[in-house]
């Protein structure tokens, strides 16, 4: 299993950026593998697994929130996704894993993330200061699972002590151990210690993949031949240009996100990550290296104050002059969406008949003082003007708005047909 590993280079595993577009469009590149953002056990563990026919991937949606995709995967990647859990718990952790195991290529546990909500949980690098607890994770995960089990670390106070984490995470069954050259203290600007790096790849059989300050084709060579890794996690430099996977040579700043916009409009991806990750490829979010880059030289029309201004996916892919094709794609979406489940249609994709249910307002006292919105009735209009100021009614419109054509159409399902929804996830299971 460990061949999976071996020469390749990565998309690293990163919070809110990995989503679907950036994943499909680092493998059309040239990446060899790609991680999911970490994802809490319990968070995966609370989903059901939903086929959706409007965009051809397979959805885990939120038990409890019918609007949230909590992770979202299509054929395309299937067998070079990695899907990385955050977890203190073997038990949890294996749960967390059974749930997408059919979906995915491999499943990895995050054992280097220093955010205070990893640590005070005890997940992320906190694991670096209970090795019996991550070795217990892995050994579970390998015991029970058929496909590949690896960690992603960060490197001890000193050699010797990642040397013996590394070994027992081998012991335990990791078919895999990504190595990020940085204490757990340690931030980006903090430059990545690769010579630390190289003791570890000859104390352990398996693959390790080297991690930190990886932003040019340049950089890869240069880390091989002084760690003599041959497996990479490419993080920042992939997030700031994604097309660093390509063997031909890296495109324009303009052209790449160009193409993570079309991607992103392809995979119904919400407003709010389509334009945290764009923000992120502008070469005055990168860091004074990357920015000195030949690719990241040219001028950009699109700045970061343009692109905070924006409202909506509308005005986003307008700033490059791709509204067109998000209007497209989002008309192709509707008529799949009505397809399957419009008023007294049998769709041959859904297979049952939904009629529309009749909306019953005759319980509002006053329609002037009610708000649709939270489905709540108030009683004067100071009432009103205080309620649609208020933090409650601002986080539903903001999930109102956020809520894609697909998400849409599931909810729409789940409420007309629940028995449909129970049986597709009984036969994932």
């Amino acid at each position: 299993m460990s061949k999976l590993y071996e020469n390749a280079v990565c998309l690293a595993p990163m919070v809110r950026a990995g989503t679907l577009p950036l994943r499909l469009l680092s493998l059309r590149y040239g990446a060899d593998l790609v991680y999911t953002e970490e994802i809490i056990d319990k968070k995966i563990i609370a989903t059901e697994r939903i086929e959706n026919p409007i965009l051809n991937t397979v959805d885990f949606v939120s038990v409890k929130d019918r609007d949230s995709v909590v992770f979202r995967t299509s054929k395309e990647e299937k067998d070079r996704v990695v899907f990385q859990i955050g977890t203190s718990d073997p038990i949890l952790a294996l749960k967390a894993a059974q749930k997408v195991a059919k979906d995915v290529a491999a499943i990895d546990i995050n054992m280097g993330c220093p955010k205070h909500f990893s640590i005070q949980g005890g997940m992320g690098a906190a694991l670096l200061k209970t090795p019996q607890l991550a070795f217990d994770i892995i050994k579970n995960l390998k015991h029970n699972l058929q496909i590949p089990v690896s960690c992603k670390i960060r490197v001890l106070e000193n050699t010797n002590a990642t040397i013996d984490f590394v070994r027992r995470m081998e012991q335990a069954g990791a078919d895999a151990i990504g190595v990020h050259g940085r204490e757990t203290h340690q931030r980006p600007e903090d430059a990545a210690s690769w010579d630390s790096i190289k003791p570890i790849v000859s104390a352990v059989s398996v693959p390790i993949l080297a991690n930190g300050d990886l932003f040019t084709q340049i950089d890869i060579t240069k880390c091989r031949e002084q760690t003599g890794v041959n497996s990479f996690l490419i993080a920042r430099g992939a997030l700031s240009n994604p097309s660093i996977f390509r063997k031909e040579g890296m495109l324009s700043q303009s052209e790449v996100v160009k193409e993570y916009l079309k991607v992103a409009a392809d995979t119904d991806n919400v407003f709010q990550n389509t334009k945290y990750t764009a923000a992120r490829m502008l070469p005055t979010k990168c860091n004074e290296k990357w920015s000195n880059t030949p690719p990241q030289k040219e001028v950009c029309n699109v700045t970061i104050p343009m692109l905070g201004a924006t409202k909506n996916n509308e005005q986003l892919f307008a700033l490059w002059d791709l509204q067109k094709y998000y209007q497209q794609r989002q008309i192709e979406f509707q008529n799949k969406a009505e397809t399957c489940a419009s008023h007294t249609v049998v769709s041959q994709s859904c297979g049952v008949k939904m009629d529309q249910p009749q909306y019953n307002d005759s319980f509002i006292y006053r329609q002037d003082l009610y708000c649709h919105t939270c489905g709540i009735q108030l009683l004067s209009e100071i009432d009103v003007a205080l309620h649609v100021k208020g933090k409650k009614h601002k986080r539903k419109e903001r999930a109102i708005s956020a809520a894609t054509k697909s998400a849409k159409y599931l909810q729409l399902i789940d409420s007309h047909h629940p028995e449909k929804r129970r049986k597709q996830n009984e036969e994932s299971a």
